[in-house]
């Protein structure tokens, strides 16, 4: 099929090696507002979208999340980087209420989408959760910016990728049924 949209979507890979390279503010920009523009429950866009550039709060995060990991006995690599040295991090946040995690999934794969679009590469990051394992909640929150009654749900790095694409994974079989 001949569809710039699909061919994105189709090709779009969980990337984790990034150049050092910047990611331009207009680019950012319209990531950003992509995942904006996400479908909500009750058009709510209950969501809150932390931009982080600041290489000392990506390492703060990584820190806090390695930590929480270890105190869970989680494994991991040595030299592990729950972003991947990429350049830019997005924390989603959202309001403590019905359909929140599910509105910011969407907003996630808009923003995900839209960088691929733009030549950006992304890895959609749920270990971010582990640094409430660690660290005092209200200090997190305080320095992610996160609102007063919203929680974090999940994290996107971006970057340009360094490397070789990798091939798509084999997808599952049999996980379609239609009635017609």
């Amino acid at each position: 099929m001949k569809n710039q949209t699909i061919e994105t979507i189709m090709n779009r890979r969980s990337i984790r090696h990034y150049l050092e390279k910047a990611i331009p503010d207009a680019d950012l920009k319209w990531i950003v507002k992509c995942g904006i523009f996400a479908p909500s429950a009750r058009n709510k866009q209950n969501w809150h979208f932390t931009v982080i550039t600041e290489r000392e709060t990506i390492e703060k995060i990584n820190q806090l999340s390695l930590e929480g990991m270890d105190r869970l006995g989680i494994q991991k690599e040595p030299g592990y980087h729950i972003f991947y040295h990429a350049p830019v991090v997005i924390v989603l946040s959202s309001a403590i209420e019905g359909f929140s995690e599910l509105n910011c999934g969407c907003a996630l794969e808009n923003m995900a989408i839209a960088a691929k679009a733009l030549g950006i590469d992304s890895c959609i990051i749920g270990q971010t959760r582990y640094m409430y394992h660690q660290a005092n909640a209200i200090d997190i929150n305080r320095m992610l910016k996160i609102p007063d009654g919203y929680q974090h749900d999940a994290s996107i790095c971006f970057g340009y990728f360094d490397g070789e694409y990798p091939d798509p994974k084999p997808r599952k079989e049999d996980v379609v049924d239609y009635i017609r």
